[in-house]
Protein backbone atom coordinates (compact mmCIF):
# COMPACT_ATOMS: atom_id res chain seq x y z
CA UNK A 1 0.00 0.00 0.00
CA UNK A 2 3.29 2.57 -0.53
CA UNK A 3 1.09 4.05 -3.47
CA UNK A 4 -1.63 5.17 -1.00
CA UNK A 5 1.07 6.28 1.54
CA UNK A 6 2.49 8.25 -1.39
CA UNK A 7 -0.88 9.72 -2.45
CA UNK A 8 -1.98 13.14 -2.04
CA UNK A 9 -4.64 14.04 0.65
CA UNK A 10 -6.60 15.53 -2.34
CA UNK A 11 -6.44 11.79 -4.09
CA UNK A 12 -7.14 9.93 -1.04
CA UNK A 13 -10.05 12.09 -0.44
CA UNK A 14 -11.61 11.93 -3.93
CA UNK A 15 -10.99 7.54 -4.02
CA UNK A 16 -12.52 7.47 -0.61
CA UNK A 17 -15.41 9.40 -1.35
CA UNK A 18 -15.67 7.58 -5.17
CA UNK A 19 -15.48 4.29 -3.39
CA UNK A 20 -18.52 5.02 -0.86
CA UNK A 21 -20.24 6.88 -3.64
CA UNK A 22 -20.11 3.65 -5.96
CA UNK A 23 -21.08 1.23 -2.89
CA UNK A 24 -24.63 2.84 -2.13
CA UNK A 25 -25.25 2.70 -5.70
CA UNK A 26 -24.47 -0.46 -6.35
CA UNK A 27 -26.45 -1.05 -3.14
CA UNK A 28 -29.06 1.19 -4.07
CA UNK A 29 -29.52 -0.65 -7.90
CA UNK A 30 -29.91 -3.92 -6.14
CA UNK A 31 -32.42 -2.77 -3.42
CA UNK A 32 -34.41 -1.13 -6.59
CA UNK A 33 -34.36 -4.23 -8.33
CA UNK A 34 -35.92 -5.97 -5.05
CA UNK A 35 -38.30 -3.24 -4.28
CA UNK A 36 -39.61 -2.40 -7.84
CA UNK A 37 -41.14 -5.75 -8.42
CA UNK A 38 -43.16 -5.06 -4.87
CA UNK A 39 -44.25 -1.67 -5.30
CA UNK A 40 -45.45 -2.11 -8.95
CA UNK A 41 -48.43 -4.39 -7.88
CA UNK A 42 -49.10 -1.38 -5.01
CA UNK A 43 -48.81 1.35 -7.52
CA UNK A 44 -51.07 -0.41 -9.95
CA UNK A 45 -53.45 -1.11 -7.44
CA UNK A 46 -53.51 2.38 -6.20
CA UNK A 47 -53.89 3.48 -9.64
CA UNK A 48 -57.15 0.82 -10.54
CA UNK A 49 -58.17 2.47 -7.19
CA UNK A 50 -57.86 6.25 -8.76
CA UNK A 51 -59.66 5.04 -12.10
CA UNK A 52 -62.38 3.40 -10.14
CA UNK A 53 -63.19 6.70 -8.53
CA UNK A 54 -62.48 8.34 -11.45
CA UNK A 55 -64.60 6.36 -13.44
CA UNK A 56 -67.72 6.82 -10.81
CA UNK A 57 -67.11 10.15 -11.21
CA UNK A 58 -67.31 10.74 -15.02
CA UNK A 59 -70.26 8.11 -14.43
CA UNK A 60 -71.83 11.37 -12.25
CA UNK A 61 -70.75 13.84 -14.33
CA UNK A 62 -72.54 12.18 -17.26
CA UNK A 63 -75.79 11.00 -15.40
CA UNK A 64 -75.65 15.20 -13.91
CA UNK A 65 -75.87 16.35 -17.84
CA UNK A 66 -78.98 14.03 -19.17
CA UNK A 67 -80.26 15.00 -15.66
CA UNK A 68 -79.56 18.89 -16.81
CA UNK A 69 -80.70 18.42 -20.47
CA UNK A 70 -84.09 16.82 -19.15
CA UNK A 71 -85.09 19.14 -17.09
CA UNK A 72 -84.61 22.41 -19.40
CA UNK A 73 -86.12 20.31 -22.17
CA UNK A 74 -88.96 19.54 -19.57
CA UNK A 75 -89.46 23.46 -19.42
CA UNK A 76 -89.52 24.58 -23.01
CA UNK A 77 -92.79 25.54 -24.20
CA UNK A 78 -93.05 24.06 -27.67
CA UNK A 79 -92.57 20.96 -25.60
CA UNK A 80 -95.19 21.29 -23.61
CA UNK A 81 -98.02 21.88 -26.20
CA UNK A 82 -96.97 19.64 -28.56
CA UNK A 83 -97.65 16.89 -25.26
CA UNK A 84 -100.29 18.68 -24.60
CA UNK A 85 -102.74 17.81 -27.71
CA UNK A 86 -102.83 14.09 -26.90
CA UNK A 87 -105.65 15.13 -24.69
CA UNK A 88 -107.61 16.93 -27.78
CA UNK A 89 -108.35 13.67 -30.02
CA UNK A 90 -109.41 16.00 -32.74
CA UNK A 91 -106.11 17.79 -33.21
CA UNK A 92 -103.66 15.04 -31.89
CA UNK A 93 -101.40 13.36 -34.42
CA UNK A 94 -99.57 10.24 -33.48
CA UNK A 95 -96.68 11.40 -36.17
CA UNK A 96 -96.08 15.21 -34.86
CA UNK A 97 -95.18 14.26 -32.03
CA UNK A 98 -93.27 11.11 -33.36
CA UNK A 99 -91.21 13.73 -35.40
CA UNK A 100 -90.81 15.58 -32.12
CA UNK A 101 -89.39 13.28 -30.01
CA UNK A 102 -86.83 12.75 -32.95
CA UNK A 103 -86.17 16.46 -33.37
CA UNK A 104 -85.52 16.93 -29.45
CA UNK A 105 -83.47 13.95 -29.61
CA UNK A 106 -81.14 15.17 -31.53
CA UNK A 107 -81.09 18.28 -31.31
CA UNK A 108 -80.07 17.63 -27.18
CA UNK A 109 -77.74 14.83 -28.36
CA UNK A 110 -79.00 12.01 -26.46
CA UNK A 111 -79.35 8.28 -27.79
CA UNK A 112 -82.96 7.91 -25.98
CA UNK A 113 -85.98 10.00 -26.07
CA UNK A 114 -89.56 9.08 -24.89
CA UNK A 115 -92.41 10.85 -24.54
CA UNK A 116 -94.90 9.44 -22.13
CA UNK A 117 -98.27 10.51 -21.01
CA UNK A 118 -99.10 11.16 -16.88
CA UNK A 119 -100.27 7.65 -16.91
CA UNK A 120 -97.21 6.23 -17.89
CA UNK A 121 -98.34 5.10 -21.21
CA UNK A 122 -95.69 5.80 -24.32
CA UNK A 123 -97.06 8.44 -26.26
CA UNK A 124 -93.90 8.89 -28.94
CA UNK A 125 -90.23 7.60 -29.28
CA UNK A 126 -87.04 8.04 -30.81
CA UNK A 127 -85.69 5.26 -31.51
CA UNK A 128 -88.94 4.33 -32.83
CA UNK A 129 -91.01 2.21 -30.23
CA UNK A 130 -94.28 0.52 -29.93
CA UNK A 131 -96.53 3.81 -29.23
CA UNK A 132 -99.13 1.38 -27.51
CA UNK A 133 -95.96 0.02 -25.09
CA UNK A 134 -96.38 0.91 -21.34
CA UNK A 135 -93.87 1.62 -19.23
CA UNK A 136 -95.18 2.56 -16.40
CA UNK A 137 -92.93 -0.33 -14.87
CA UNK A 138 -89.56 1.11 -15.87
CA UNK A 139 -87.33 2.61 -13.32
CA UNK A 140 -87.15 5.48 -13.09
CA UNK A 141 -90.01 6.58 -15.00
CA UNK A 142 -91.75 4.42 -11.72
CA UNK A 143 -89.88 6.38 -9.11
CA UNK A 144 -91.20 9.67 -11.19
CA UNK A 145 -94.77 8.83 -11.62
CA UNK A 146 -94.81 7.92 -7.69
CA UNK A 147 -92.94 10.94 -6.58
CA UNK A 148 -93.96 13.54 -9.35
CA UNK A 149 -90.56 14.99 -9.17
CA UNK A 150 -87.20 13.59 -11.84
CA UNK A 151 -85.90 10.47 -11.29
CA UNK A 152 -82.37 8.85 -12.17
CA UNK A 153 -81.18 5.61 -12.87
CA UNK A 154 -79.20 2.79 -15.08
CA UNK A 155 -81.77 0.24 -16.44
CA UNK A 156 -81.65 -2.71 -19.21
CA UNK A 157 -84.01 -1.84 -22.06
CA UNK A 158 -84.52 -4.85 -24.43
CA UNK A 159 -80.98 -6.20 -23.60
CA UNK A 160 -78.74 -3.08 -23.25
CA UNK A 161 -77.81 -1.10 -20.57
CA UNK A 162 -79.01 2.69 -20.67
CA UNK A 163 -78.47 5.45 -18.06
CA UNK A 164 -81.74 6.95 -17.84
CA UNK A 165 -83.43 9.82 -16.87
CA UNK A 166 -86.80 10.85 -16.00
CA UNK A 167 -88.68 14.15 -15.58
CA UNK A 168 -92.16 15.63 -15.72
CA UNK A 169 -93.50 17.86 -17.52
CA UNK A 170 -95.91 20.79 -15.80
CA UNK A 171 -98.68 22.90 -17.67
CA UNK A 172 -99.07 23.74 -14.69
CA UNK A 173 -99.84 19.81 -13.26
CA UNK A 174 -98.20 17.20 -14.68
CA UNK A 175 -99.39 16.66 -18.59
CA UNK A 176 -96.16 14.15 -19.39
CA UNK A 177 -93.26 12.91 -18.63
CA UNK A 178 -90.03 12.67 -20.45
CA UNK A 179 -87.40 9.75 -20.77
CA UNK A 180 -83.69 10.66 -21.42
CA UNK A 181 -81.22 7.64 -21.58
CA UNK A 182 -77.57 7.12 -22.99
CA UNK A 183 -76.51 3.73 -23.99
CA UNK A 184 -73.54 2.27 -20.95
CA UNK A 185 -72.53 0.12 -24.51
CA UNK A 186 -69.29 -0.89 -25.47
CA UNK A 187 -68.03 2.42 -27.39
CA UNK A 188 -69.13 4.08 -23.84
CA UNK A 189 -66.74 1.45 -22.23
CA UNK A 190 -63.78 2.75 -24.73
CA UNK A 191 -64.05 6.20 -24.41
CA UNK A 192 -63.78 5.45 -20.35
CA UNK A 193 -60.57 3.90 -21.31
CA UNK A 194 -59.44 6.38 -23.32
CA UNK A 195 -59.93 8.65 -19.89
CA UNK A 196 -58.38 6.86 -17.28
CA UNK A 197 -56.20 4.52 -19.06
CA UNK A 198 -57.80 1.18 -17.79
CA UNK A 199 -60.07 -1.54 -19.74
CA UNK A 200 -63.41 -1.63 -17.98
CA UNK A 201 -66.44 -3.92 -18.47
CA UNK A 202 -69.95 -3.14 -17.13
CA UNK A 203 -70.61 -7.14 -15.96
CA UNK A 204 -73.64 -8.98 -13.46
CA UNK A 205 -72.82 -12.22 -11.77
CA UNK A 206 -74.56 -13.61 -15.04
CA UNK A 207 -73.48 -11.90 -17.97
CA UNK A 208 -71.55 -8.99 -19.55
CA UNK A 209 -73.33 -5.89 -20.54
CA UNK A 210 -69.98 -4.14 -22.17
CA UNK A 211 -66.61 -4.06 -22.30
CA UNK A 212 -63.62 -2.06 -23.76
CA UNK A 213 -62.04 -5.26 -24.36
CA UNK A 214 -62.05 -6.64 -28.28
CA UNK A 215 -64.93 -9.03 -28.55
CA UNK A 216 -62.68 -11.45 -30.12
CA UNK A 217 -60.62 -10.97 -26.48
CA UNK A 218 -63.56 -11.17 -23.88
CA UNK A 219 -63.67 -14.67 -23.51
CA UNK A 220 -59.85 -14.77 -22.85
CA UNK A 221 -59.49 -11.53 -20.81
CA UNK A 222 -61.87 -11.60 -19.07
CA UNK A 223 -62.47 -13.83 -15.33
CA UNK A 224 -64.10 -17.00 -15.62
CA UNK A 225 -67.29 -17.47 -13.35
CA UNK A 226 -65.20 -18.74 -9.91
CA UNK A 227 -62.97 -16.18 -10.71
CA UNK A 228 -65.59 -13.75 -10.90
CA UNK A 229 -67.46 -14.96 -7.43
CA UNK A 230 -63.98 -13.95 -5.59
CA UNK A 231 -64.00 -10.72 -7.45
CA UNK A 232 -67.00 -9.94 -6.36
CA UNK A 233 -66.37 -10.74 -2.73
CA UNK A 234 -63.60 -8.27 -2.36
CA UNK A 235 -65.42 -4.72 -4.11
CA UNK A 236 -66.23 -4.14 -0.63
CA UNK A 237 -62.91 -3.37 0.18
CA UNK A 238 -62.02 -1.89 -2.85
CA UNK A 239 -58.96 -4.97 -3.01
CA UNK A 240 -57.57 -5.74 -6.47
CA UNK A 241 -56.82 -9.45 -7.90
CA UNK A 242 -53.73 -10.32 -9.57
CA UNK A 243 -54.75 -13.19 -12.24
CA UNK A 244 -53.12 -14.50 -15.14
CA UNK A 245 -55.39 -14.86 -18.25
CA UNK A 246 -54.35 -15.54 -21.87
CA UNK A 247 -51.02 -14.86 -21.09
CA UNK A 248 -51.25 -11.69 -19.52
CA UNK A 249 -50.96 -10.81 -15.90
CA UNK A 250 -53.91 -8.64 -15.24
CA UNK A 251 -54.62 -6.05 -11.61
CA UNK A 252 -58.82 -6.32 -11.19
CA UNK A 253 -61.16 -4.35 -9.16
CA UNK A 254 -64.47 -4.77 -8.97
CA UNK A 255 -66.66 -1.25 -8.39
CA UNK A 256 -70.06 -1.39 -7.89
CA UNK A 257 -72.81 0.55 -9.91
CA UNK A 258 -76.06 1.43 -8.74
CA UNK A 259 -78.38 0.64 -10.96
CA UNK A 260 -81.71 -1.48 -11.24
CA UNK A 261 -81.14 -4.98 -12.38
CA UNK A 262 -82.29 -8.13 -11.34
CA UNK A 263 -79.04 -8.65 -9.83
CA UNK A 264 -76.05 -6.04 -8.89
CA UNK A 265 -74.19 -4.51 -11.64
CA UNK A 266 -70.31 -4.04 -11.57
CA UNK A 267 -67.48 -1.75 -13.27
CA UNK A 268 -64.82 -4.48 -13.89
CA UNK A 269 -61.35 -2.42 -14.23
CA UNK A 270 -58.42 -3.83 -15.17
CA UNK A 271 -55.11 -3.00 -15.92
CA UNK A 272 -52.06 -5.01 -17.24
CA UNK A 273 -49.26 -5.54 -14.59
CA UNK A 274 -46.32 -6.93 -17.05
CA UNK A 275 -46.77 -2.89 -18.81
CA UNK A 276 -46.52 -1.37 -15.97
CA UNK A 277 -43.23 -3.16 -14.82
CA UNK A 278 -41.87 -2.26 -17.98
CA UNK A 279 -41.43 1.54 -17.37
CA UNK A 280 -39.93 0.92 -13.83
CA UNK A 281 -37.32 -2.08 -15.70
CA UNK A 282 -36.27 0.76 -17.74
CA UNK A 283 -36.09 3.55 -15.52
CA UNK A 284 -33.95 1.76 -13.13
CA UNK A 285 -31.81 1.31 -15.97
CA UNK A 286 -31.77 4.52 -17.04
CA UNK A 287 -31.10 5.93 -13.20
CA UNK A 288 -28.04 3.27 -13.02
CA UNK A 289 -26.83 5.05 -15.99
CA UNK A 290 -27.28 8.24 -15.33
CA UNK A 291 -26.53 8.15 -11.63
CA UNK A 292 -22.64 6.85 -12.54
CA UNK A 293 -22.33 9.80 -14.96
CA UNK A 294 -23.50 12.47 -12.83
CA UNK A 295 -21.92 10.99 -9.76
CA UNK A 296 -19.00 11.32 -11.46
CA UNK A 297 -19.70 15.00 -11.99
CA UNK A 298 -20.10 15.45 -8.67
CA UNK A 299 -17.55 14.37 -7.01
CA UNK A 300 -15.59 16.44 -9.11
CA UNK A 301 -17.83 19.80 -8.97
CA UNK A 302 -19.74 19.06 -5.37
CA UNK A 303 -17.14 20.05 -2.85
CA UNK A 304 -16.32 23.28 -4.53
CA UNK A 305 -19.70 24.73 -5.08
CA UNK A 306 -20.74 23.49 -1.73
CA UNK A 307 -20.24 26.23 0.16
CA UNK A 308 -20.60 28.75 -2.33
CA UNK A 309 -24.43 27.57 -2.54
CA UNK A 310 -25.09 26.76 0.86
CA UNK A 311 -24.19 30.10 2.58
CA UNK A 312 -26.40 32.03 0.70
CA UNK A 313 -29.54 29.28 0.95
CA UNK A 314 -29.27 29.43 4.64
CA UNK A 315 -29.85 33.12 4.74
CA UNK A 316 -32.97 32.14 2.44
CA UNK A 317 -34.12 30.06 4.51
CA UNK A 318 -33.78 32.28 8.26
CA UNK A 319 -35.64 35.23 5.78
CA UNK A 320 -38.03 32.74 4.86
CA UNK A 321 -38.45 31.63 8.66
CA UNK A 322 -38.70 35.55 9.35
CA UNK A 323 -41.39 36.08 6.64
CA UNK A 324 -43.32 33.19 8.42
CA UNK A 325 -43.20 34.62 11.68
CA UNK A 326 -44.85 38.30 10.00
CA UNK A 327 -41.76 40.02 9.75
CA UNK A 328 -42.69 41.55 6.15
CA UNK A 329 -40.36 44.28 6.25
CA UNK A 330 -37.65 41.84 6.47
CA UNK A 331 -35.00 41.81 3.04
CA UNK A 332 -32.49 39.83 1.67
CA UNK A 333 -29.10 41.66 1.71
CA UNK A 334 -27.32 39.14 -0.78
CA UNK A 335 -26.04 40.66 -3.83
CA UNK A 336 -25.08 38.71 -6.85
CA UNK A 337 -25.01 38.24 -10.45
CA UNK A 338 -26.06 34.86 -10.94
CA UNK A 339 -29.07 32.98 -10.07
CA UNK A 340 -28.37 32.87 -6.15
CA UNK A 341 -28.76 36.79 -6.44
CA UNK A 342 -32.02 36.40 -8.75
CA UNK A 343 -33.80 34.03 -6.10
CA UNK A 344 -32.65 36.69 -3.67
CA UNK A 345 -34.53 40.08 -5.56
CA UNK A 346 -37.14 37.98 -6.21
CA UNK A 347 -37.42 36.82 -2.57
CA UNK A 348 -37.46 40.45 -1.88
CA UNK A 349 -39.99 41.10 -4.59
CA UNK A 350 -42.47 38.32 -3.06
CA UNK A 351 -41.92 39.91 0.21
CA UNK A 352 -42.99 43.58 -0.79
CA UNK A 353 -45.65 41.89 -2.55
CA UNK A 354 -47.01 40.94 0.70
CA UNK A 355 -46.56 43.53 2.17
CA UNK A 356 -48.35 45.36 -0.42
CA UNK A 357 -51.13 42.78 0.00
CA UNK A 358 -51.34 42.62 3.77
CA UNK A 359 -51.70 46.84 3.25
CA UNK A 360 -54.40 46.74 0.66
CA UNK A 361 -56.13 44.52 2.18
CA UNK A 362 -56.74 46.16 5.82
CA UNK A 363 -57.45 49.54 3.81
CA UNK A 364 -60.04 48.28 1.73
CA UNK A 365 -61.92 45.77 4.66
CA UNK A 366 -62.45 49.43 6.06
CA UNK A 367 -64.26 50.83 3.01
CA UNK A 368 -67.48 50.17 0.89
CA UNK A 369 -66.81 52.31 -1.89
CA UNK A 370 -64.23 51.44 -4.22
CA UNK A 371 -63.98 55.61 -5.02
CA UNK A 372 -63.41 56.40 -1.78
CA UNK A 373 -61.08 53.29 -1.18
CA UNK A 374 -58.69 54.69 -4.13
CA UNK A 375 -59.10 58.24 -2.78
CA UNK A 376 -57.75 57.00 0.65
CA UNK A 377 -55.14 54.68 -0.80
CA UNK A 378 -53.81 58.07 -3.07
CA UNK A 379 -53.40 60.50 -0.29
CA UNK A 380 -56.14 62.88 -1.32
CA UNK A 381 -58.36 62.14 1.90
CA UNK A 382 -56.70 63.93 4.82
CA UNK A 383 -56.96 61.83 7.56
CA UNK A 384 -57.72 65.47 10.10
CA UNK A 385 -60.42 66.14 8.01
CA UNK A 386 -61.37 68.60 5.53
CA UNK A 387 -64.07 71.48 4.58
CA UNK A 388 -65.18 71.25 1.01
CA UNK A 389 -68.02 72.31 -1.09
CA UNK A 390 -70.07 69.11 -2.33
CA UNK A 391 -74.05 68.61 -3.17
CA UNK A 392 -75.44 65.85 -1.51
CA UNK A 393 -78.25 63.73 -3.07
CA UNK A 394 -81.13 61.65 -0.85
CA UNK A 395 -83.42 59.77 -2.31
CA UNK A 396 -86.67 57.78 -0.87
CA UNK A 397 -89.33 55.20 -2.06
CA UNK A 398 -93.10 56.36 -2.19
CA UNK A 399 -95.14 54.67 -0.46
CA UNK A 400 -92.56 51.78 0.61
CA UNK A 401 -94.38 50.68 3.74
CA UNK A 402 -97.20 49.83 2.14
CA UNK A 403 -95.49 47.83 -0.34
CA UNK A 404 -92.58 46.04 2.34
CA UNK A 405 -96.25 44.78 4.03
CA UNK A 406 -98.08 43.42 0.86
CA UNK A 407 -94.51 41.35 0.21
CA UNK A 408 -92.86 38.40 1.67
CA UNK A 409 -89.53 39.38 3.22
CA UNK A 410 -87.45 37.40 0.09
CA UNK A 411 -89.47 39.23 -2.87
CA UNK A 412 -89.20 42.47 -1.25
CA UNK A 413 -85.32 42.33 -0.75
CA UNK A 414 -84.83 40.94 -4.02
CA UNK A 415 -87.28 44.17 -5.31
CA UNK A 416 -84.90 46.82 -3.64
CA UNK A 417 -81.92 44.85 -4.57
CA UNK A 418 -83.05 45.32 -8.11
CA UNK A 419 -84.01 49.02 -7.63
CA UNK A 420 -80.68 49.79 -5.57
CA UNK A 421 -78.74 48.43 -8.66
CA UNK A 422 -80.09 50.99 -10.91
CA UNK A 423 -79.62 53.77 -8.71
CA UNK A 424 -75.80 52.64 -7.79
CA UNK A 425 -75.36 52.82 -11.64
CA UNK A 426 -76.79 56.11 -12.53
CA UNK A 427 -74.59 57.84 -9.20
CA UNK A 428 -71.73 56.38 -10.79
CA UNK A 429 -72.49 57.30 -14.45
CA UNK A 430 -72.08 60.80 -13.04
CA UNK A 431 -68.79 60.39 -10.46
CA UNK A 432 -70.89 59.93 -7.26
CA UNK A 433 -70.45 58.18 -4.59
CA UNK A 434 -73.68 56.04 -2.96
CA UNK A 435 -72.52 56.60 0.53
CA UNK A 436 -75.32 54.76 2.26
CA UNK A 437 -78.61 53.11 1.78
CA UNK A 438 -81.38 54.57 3.84
CA UNK A 439 -83.71 51.59 4.04
CA UNK A 440 -85.47 52.40 1.27
CA UNK A 441 -83.24 55.33 -0.59
CA UNK A 442 -79.71 56.26 -0.74
CA UNK A 443 -77.87 59.28 0.18
CA UNK A 444 -74.87 60.13 -2.71
CA UNK A 445 -72.52 62.33 -2.84
CA UNK A 446 -70.70 64.58 -5.67
CA UNK A 447 -67.98 66.55 -4.98
CA UNK A 448 -66.31 64.23 -2.70
CA UNK A 449 -63.95 62.36 -2.01
CA UNK A 450 -62.65 63.15 -5.69
CA UNK A 451 -63.05 67.33 -6.27
CA UNK A 452 -65.51 68.43 -9.31
CA UNK A 453 -66.78 72.09 -10.17
CA UNK A 454 -70.02 70.96 -11.70
CA UNK A 455 -70.63 68.69 -8.95
CA UNK A 456 -74.52 70.08 -8.75
CA UNK A 457 -74.94 69.17 -12.21
CA UNK A 458 -73.66 65.87 -12.20
CA UNK A 459 -75.76 65.51 -8.99
CA UNK A 460 -79.00 66.67 -11.17
CA UNK A 461 -78.12 64.35 -13.73
CA UNK A 462 -78.07 61.29 -11.44
CA UNK A 463 -81.27 61.86 -10.18
CA UNK A 464 -82.83 62.02 -13.50
CA UNK A 465 -80.93 58.78 -14.57
CA UNK A 466 -82.19 57.08 -11.85
CA UNK A 467 -85.94 58.38 -12.83
CA UNK A 468 -85.15 57.15 -16.90
CA UNK A 469 -83.61 53.74 -15.38
CA UNK A 470 -86.99 53.36 -12.44
CA UNK A 471 -89.00 53.33 -15.56
CA UNK A 472 -87.68 50.65 -17.38
CA UNK A 473 -87.22 48.72 -14.28
CA UNK A 474 -91.17 49.35 -13.63
CA UNK A 475 -91.92 47.40 -16.62
CA UNK A 476 -89.43 44.28 -15.35
CA UNK A 477 -91.76 44.86 -11.96
CA UNK A 478 -95.14 44.57 -13.82
CA UNK A 479 -94.16 41.45 -15.69
CA UNK A 480 -93.04 39.99 -12.50
CA UNK A 481 -96.38 40.76 -10.57
CA UNK A 482 -94.92 43.41 -8.43
CA UNK A 483 -96.04 46.61 -8.21
CA UNK A 484 -94.52 49.96 -9.65
CA UNK A 485 -92.06 52.13 -7.55
CA UNK A 486 -92.35 55.77 -7.57
CA UNK A 487 -89.51 57.93 -5.99
CA UNK A 488 -88.72 61.32 -4.46
CA UNK A 489 -85.34 62.86 -4.73
CA UNK A 490 -83.76 65.93 -3.14
CA UNK A 491 -80.54 67.72 -3.61
CA UNK A 492 -78.92 70.23 -2.08
CA UNK A 493 -75.06 71.92 -1.83
CA UNK A 494 -73.54 73.63 0.05
CA UNK A 495 -69.81 73.63 2.68
CA UNK A 496 -69.25 70.22 4.60
CA UNK A 497 -66.99 68.28 6.67
CA UNK A 498 -65.87 65.31 4.85
CA UNK A 499 -63.05 62.66 6.47
CA UNK A 500 -62.80 59.63 7.90
CA UNK A 501 -65.02 59.34 10.84
CA UNK A 502 -64.86 56.18 13.03
CA UNK A 503 -62.50 53.83 15.65
CA UNK A 504 -59.23 52.70 14.34
CA UNK A 505 -61.05 49.41 13.69
CA UNK A 506 -63.75 50.39 11.45
CA UNK A 507 -63.79 53.75 9.90
CA UNK A 508 -65.32 55.13 7.14
CA UNK A 509 -65.84 57.98 4.77
CA UNK A 510 -68.80 60.37 5.81
CA UNK A 511 -69.69 64.14 5.79
CA UNK A 512 -71.21 65.72 8.56
CA UNK A 513 -72.87 69.73 8.04
CA UNK A 514 -76.22 71.61 7.83
CA UNK A 515 -75.85 71.37 3.67
CA UNK A 516 -76.42 67.55 4.72
CA UNK A 517 -79.44 67.94 7.04
CA UNK A 518 -80.42 70.39 4.28
CA UNK A 519 -80.54 67.98 1.64
CA UNK A 520 -82.43 65.64 3.58
CA UNK A 521 -85.07 67.99 4.38
CA UNK A 522 -85.56 68.97 0.70
CA UNK A 523 -86.32 65.79 0.13
CA UNK A 524 -89.07 65.12 2.52
CA UNK A 525 -90.16 68.19 0.72
CA UNK A 526 -91.16 66.36 -2.51
CA UNK A 527 -94.09 64.26 -1.22
CA UNK A 528 -96.01 67.76 -0.43
CA UNK A 529 -95.01 69.72 -3.55
CA UNK A 530 -95.82 65.83 -5.21
CA UNK A 531 -92.44 66.29 -7.28
CA UNK A 532 -90.23 63.57 -8.27
CA UNK A 533 -86.42 65.85 -8.34
CA UNK A 534 -86.60 68.71 -6.05
CA UNK A 535 -83.15 70.81 -5.44
CA UNK A 536 -82.73 73.73 -3.61
CA UNK A 537 -82.24 77.29 -5.38
CA UNK A 538 -78.47 76.73 -4.47
CA UNK A 539 -78.48 73.98 -7.09
CA UNK A 540 -81.07 75.48 -9.57
CA UNK A 541 -78.37 78.54 -10.15
CA UNK A 542 -75.69 76.31 -11.03
CA UNK A 543 -77.34 74.32 -13.39
CA UNK A 544 -77.15 75.20 -17.09
CA UNK A 545 -79.87 75.78 -20.08
CA UNK A 546 -80.11 72.00 -21.06
CA UNK A 547 -81.88 71.25 -17.88
CA UNK A 548 -85.94 71.93 -17.67
CA UNK A 549 -86.97 73.44 -14.72
CA UNK A 550 -90.75 73.57 -13.35
CA UNK A 551 -92.56 74.80 -10.35
CA UNK A 552 -90.86 77.27 -7.41
CA UNK A 553 -91.63 77.17 -4.05
CA UNK A 554 -90.29 78.57 -0.68
CA UNK A 555 -91.20 76.07 2.16
CA UNK A 556 -90.52 75.95 5.65
CA UNK A 557 -88.51 73.37 6.63
CA UNK A 558 -88.45 71.49 10.12
CA UNK A 559 -84.88 72.72 12.06
CA UNK A 560 -84.40 76.05 10.53
CA UNK A 561 -86.26 79.28 11.37
CA UNK A 562 -86.20 80.39 7.31
CA UNK A 563 -87.84 78.76 4.65
CA UNK A 564 -86.05 77.36 2.04
CA UNK A 565 -86.67 78.41 -1.69
CA UNK A 566 -86.96 74.95 -3.77
CA UNK A 567 -87.22 74.33 -7.60
CA UNK A 568 -88.82 71.31 -9.21
CA UNK A 569 -86.39 69.97 -11.91
CA UNK A 570 -88.57 67.93 -14.61
CA UNK A 571 -85.82 67.00 -17.08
Amino acid sequence: MKWWARSSLRTKIFLAFSALVLGVLIATLGFTQFVVSRSAQRTLSHELVTTGEVFQELVDERAARLRTNSVLLASDFALKRVIAIHYDPETYDPETLASAALNYQRRIGVELLWIVDDAGELLAGSPDEDPERSIAGLSPLQEALATGKDAAAIAELDGVLYQLVAVPVFAPDVIGYLVLGQRIDDAFARRLQENTGSSVSFLTAKRVFASSWPADDREELLPAADEKAALLRKQQAQQTTLMERGGRRLLSLVVPVEARLSHPLYALVQGSYDEALAPLRSLQRRIALIGVAALAVALLTGIALAGGITSPVKALVAGTREVLKGNLRFRSRIERDDEIGFLARSFNEMVTGLEEREHLKDTFGRFVSRDVAAAVLGGHVPLEGERREASILFQDIRGFTAISQKLDPATLLRMLNQFFTEAVAAVEAEGGVVKQFTGDGVMALFGAPQACDDHAERAVRAALGIVRRLDALNEQLRRQGLPALAIGAGIHMGHVVAGLIGPDERVEYGVVGEAVNLAARVESLTKELGATVLVSQEIASRLGAEFRLGRRASMAVKGSSQPIDVVEVLA
